[in-house]
């Protein structure tokens, strides 16, 4: 059975709506789908091999404003004095740079203008100018600052995206940051805003770069820009400023890479790497300027509090030839980051950063990756397509897992290999979801077929063969096809008579057809055959159809001879029934018909009503023969087709030559007499020679010849007497008129 059309459009629909959306979302990352399947896969990747120590250890060391020197010395933002002091402390223990990881944005609150501003107006007294000079001779920090920032190999930093304090005014650039293949700004966010450090640090910092943004609440930190685009001018971070300054570099060069076509499946279009003047360094970015962050493990983080640098402690030599990254890590969450390594605050982020660029631990999304990750989607889902409709769900999901588990192994062994980032997620929850939707329409299906087998051969195969039919439901097809079947038609003789006597008992009516055709139904399914239908006291039975039976001929014979011995049953019960009612018993007999041809299989029902049937030459035929069997006498009539099959095999006795418009030079029809053991009886087979001169007389219109002939079978064991009895009568009747002489002994049965 063929579906519906409406169900076979669903069926190929939904999963292409499937691969279609997988696709969608690996061009276009609809609503960030694509990116959260890729940023969880890349995630575990680093907590399952994260970077490694460097056999010197780590190059930075963040510097940690944490809770206990919040504890000690206040909290953050601190006097200038103390500011001061800690750089000055860093630059003692020996670091060979000193970042400043957040802005130096607010006036020193605790500088003799900001106190008389904070105390104006003061009162007025005698005291007042002393009071005034005692305050204009306090010391200024700033300038000591300054002086501690000019001395010092030091960076500061400002904050994309918050607004400043003191104004905003454009951020120093101590070096150049030159494009080379295009415009980096294209490929970058455009920052409207952003707070500064005052602009006398920057003038003695020998950096000024930007500060990693603040977060969106919830939101993980994976990569760290190192160019930012303050309204159209470029900065570097104060990452690649502290690289520059501690290498002795003079500038930038931003690389830019376009295909010259402008598309490529091995290149995207996009930021490359930023080159530090000067110096070996290039670190490798996203198309957007963004540092993919490689985290390591803890001994690859280290970090010092400020209050033992500020108090000398032991801790203070562990930055001797390091780059020191002043951060906060109290006061404010929102310099706290959560990353694939853990909560880290901004300056241990700057730190791992510095680190992974001096070690060249870049991991790298290659041009083509999302080109392949595509590819992958669209050939992947349509062979699990394929394959699922094909061969059903077993060997679809077998496949499913075999491409996810390949496109694993190759995304993590090139992630250990050579750092690259390839995503086998969103091709692997595509290919599955569409294995599961393709198994859902194809299992929806075959229910749908399995309930119409049921409704249709629960009752006509046997067990073994409706299970057959189950298996492979697509044995039956909807339209028309051409198969060599064997047809069996077999009715009662005599049940008319008997009817009668059941007409106003409708169940014992019904009892008399179930004790026939139960029996009779068991006998052709116990012969791999079908019981096509049942028509008033008439069963019609077909072999090799649906199902495929070998030597069927033979199967219809012997179950046809199994019929004729069965019906003892159910003379005795009419016996028995008609002996207890005081009436005559009157015995059924059978006449059946066979034959063997090519006929149509298939729905003979309304396309709204699947009705599988089989009509043809053979069905009709045999259904001929079985309405004519009485006169012949024997009660099994088989055509010439069946005889081709069997007549080697079975006791076949010539008696008819049917005339037909199909075959009007007529087809021959038999006698089924009995099986094998039979045909070998040498009485059988001298009847058999005496019915050939019986037909070789009445062929040759040797009338008087034709009747001795028949005189003399009637003398032989086995004799028939009706079908004698039914040939004399055509012999008198041609002998008043004869059917001319190119008749060659057929009889015209008219239209089957």
């Amino acid at each position: 059975m063929n579906p519906t059309p409406a169900f076979r459009r669903l069926s190929a629909i939904l999963p292409g709506l499937v691969l279609v959306l997988g696709l969608a979302v690996a061009i276009y990352d609809l609503r960030g789908a694509g990116s959260f399947l890729q940023n969880q896969v890349f995630d575990l990747y680093q907590q399952i091999l994260p970077r490694s120590a460097a056999p010197a250890g780590p190059r930075a060391i963040h510097v940690d404003i944490d809770a206990e020197t919040a504890k000690r010395y206040g909290a953050w933002p601190w006097p200038r004095k103390r500011v001061a002091e800690l750089v000055d402390r860093v630059r003692e223990a020996g670091a060979s740079a000193v970042l400043i990881d957040v802005p130096l944005s607010e006036p020193d609150p605790t500088a003799s203008r900001e106190l008389m501003r904070l105390w104006a107006p003061l009162p007025a007294g005698e005291g007042q100018p002393g009071l005034i000079g005692a305050l204009a001779g306090l010391p200024d920090y700033d300038r000591e600052l300054i002086a501690q920032l000019r001395a010092t190999p030091s960076i500061v930093s400002f904050l994309p995206g918050k607004t400043g304090f003191d104004g905003q005014h454009m951020p120093a650039r101590p070096a150049a940051l030159a494009p080379q293949g295009g415009d980096p700004r294209h490929y970058m966010r455009d920052h409207q805003i952003w707070r500064p450090t005052l602009a006398p640090f920057e003038a003695a910092a020998r950096g000024v770069g930007a500060s990693l943004a603040d977060g969106a609440p919830g939101a993980r930190m994976r990569d760290l820009p190192l160019l930012v685009n303050l309204n159209g001018t470029l900065y570097p971070a104060n990452v690649l400023e502290t690289l520059r300054v501690a290498r002795g570099g003079s500038g930038y060069r931003a690389i830019v890479t376009t295909p010259e076509s402008g598309f490529s499946f091995e290149m995207e279009p996009g930021i490359d790497r930023v080159a530090i003047e000067g110096t070996p360094l290039a670190p490798r970015t996203m198309k957007d300027g963004k540092l993919r962050l490689y985290f390591g493990r803890d001994d690859t983080r280290s970090a010092v509090p400020a209050w033992q640098v500020l108090a000398r402690d032991a801790a203070a030599p562990l930055l001797e030839g390091r780059i020191a990254v002043i951060g906060v890590s109290a006061n404010g969450s929102e310099r706290l980051f959560d990353t694939p390594a853990g909560t880290l605050a901004s300056g241990a982020i700057a730190a791992s950063a510095i680190d992974q660029i001096v070690e060249g631990a870049y991991l790298v999304r290659p041009g083509w990756a999302g080109s392949a990750e595509q590819l992958f989607i669209f050939l992947g889902g349509i062979v699990v397509i394929l394959v699922v409709r094909r061969f059903r769900f077993r060997w679809g999901f077998v496949l499913t897992l075999l491409l996810i588990g390949g496109a694993g192994y190759a995304s993590w062994w090139a992630f250990e290999t050579h750092r690259w980032l390839i995503d086998p997620a969103l091709g692997s929850v595509t290919l599955f979801a569409a294995c599961l939707t393709c198994a859902l329409m194809t299992r929806l299906h075959t229910e749908d077929e399995i309930r119409f087998i049921e409704t249709q051969f629960g009752r006509r195969l046997s067990s073994s063969g409706l299970a057959k039919m189950k298996a492979n439901p697509r044995l039956i097809r909807a339209e028309g096809t051409l198969r060599d079947v064997t047809s069996v038609v077999a009715g009662l003789r005599g049940f008319n008579i008997i009817a009668d006597r059941y007409l106003e008992d409708p169940t014992a009516y019904a009892d008399i057809l179930n004790r026939f055709f139960s029996p009779m139904t068991k006998i052709v399914q116990d012969r791999n055959g079908m019981v096509d239908r049942g028509v008033g006291d008439t069963l019609y039975a077909v072999w090799n159809a649906p199902l495929d039976a070998s030597d069927h001929a033979s199967k219809g014979c012997d179950a046809a001879l199994r019929m004729v011995e069965n019906l003892e049953a159910l003379n005795e019960f009419l016996e028995e029934d008609a002996r207890r009612q005081h009436l005559s018993h009157v015995p059924l007999s059978l006449s059946i018909g066979i034959d063997t041809g090519t006929a149509i299989t298939g729905n003979m029902g309304a396309v709204q009503r699947f009705d599988y049937g089989v009509l043809g030459e053979p069905v009709s035929f045999a259904a001929y023969l079985q309405k004519n069997a009485r006169h012949y006498g024997p009660a099994i009539i088989v055509g010439e087709g069946t005889q081709r099959s069997v007549g080697d095999r079975y006791a076949l006795l010539e008696i008819d030559l049917v005339s037909t418009p199909r075959h009007p030079e007529g087809r021959r029809v038999y006698a089924l007499l009995g099986d094998p053991i039979m045909r070998a009886n040498p009485k059988f087979r001298a009847l058999q020679e005496a019915h050939a001169l019986i037909f070789s007389a009445y062929r040759s219109q040797r009338w008087a010849e034709a009747r001795a002939a028949i005189a003399e079978c009637r003398k032989l064991n086995g004799a028939i007497p009706t079908l004698y009895d039914f040939y004399e009568a055509r012999i008198a009747a041609y002998e008043a008129n004869p059917p001319g002489e190119h008749w060659n002994g057929a009889f015209f049965a008219g239209r089957i």
